[in-house]
């Protein structure tokens, strides 16, 4: 309006031109300043929203935790499953009923078995990932109940069946738990002969 105005009188040497240019300019400026604000706006929101996904992960407190009277694990290695049966809580699926197996320190075991008939529940209940329903399981004569969580899965060696690998070397993913373990030569292989 003052720009209109200027010319009208023939103020200042205002032309035409120079109003134009004035209005293209504000117009060039306006959209890069109203897009930062949205976009600081659209972090803003985003973040709120992360962290809350974040927290409610966080604040998930476990199923299974330490009893007050949980004892560190030394672990030698004597497994006792006695009369477990287990049923996945969110399926109701029964993975084992009325499971015995008794593991001698030292002993070599292959449990075998077709999908879904309780391998890899075995495992989870050694871990103690789940906690049996039925029956108990012990270790070296304790009951696995009043073992430490930490000691006892710090001495247990337990590949699922999810496979995962980082975009890494072979041997880091196999060094991962482990980043100050020695380089090793597990085996020599020989050369080939044709």
């Amino acid at each position: 309006m003052i720009g209109g105005l200027y010319y009208i009188n023939h103020e200042h040497n205002i032309s035409i031109g120079t109003i134009v240019e004035f209005i293209v300019y504000v117009n060039m400026l306006t959209f890069p300043v109203s897009a930062i604000g949205l976009t600081a706006s659209m972090v803003q929101r985003a973040a709120a929203s992360s962290q809350k996904r974040l927290n409610e992960f966080l604040d998930i407190e476990p199923e299974v935790k330490d009893s007050l009277s949980a004892k560190e694990a030394v672990i030698e290695g004597t497994v006792d499953f006695n009369n477990v049966t287990f049923t996945y809580p969110d399926t109701g699926i029964v993975a084992l009923k009325d499971f015995n197996l008794h593991i001698q320190k030292g002993e070599k075991v292959a449990i075998t078995g077709r999908t879904g008939s309780g391998k890899t529940t075995i495992a989870q209940l050694l871990l103690r990932i789940y906690d049996v329903q039925e029956g108990n399981i012990q270790l070296d004569k304790a009951p696995l109940t009043h073992l430490q969580l930490h000691s006892l899965r710090q001495q247990i060696s337990y590949v699922p069946q999810d496979v995962f690998l980082f975009s890494d070397t072979v041997e880091n993913n196999i060094r991962f738990g482990i980043p100050n373990a020695k380089k090793r030569q597990w085996w020599k292989q020989p050369a080939l002969q044709e």
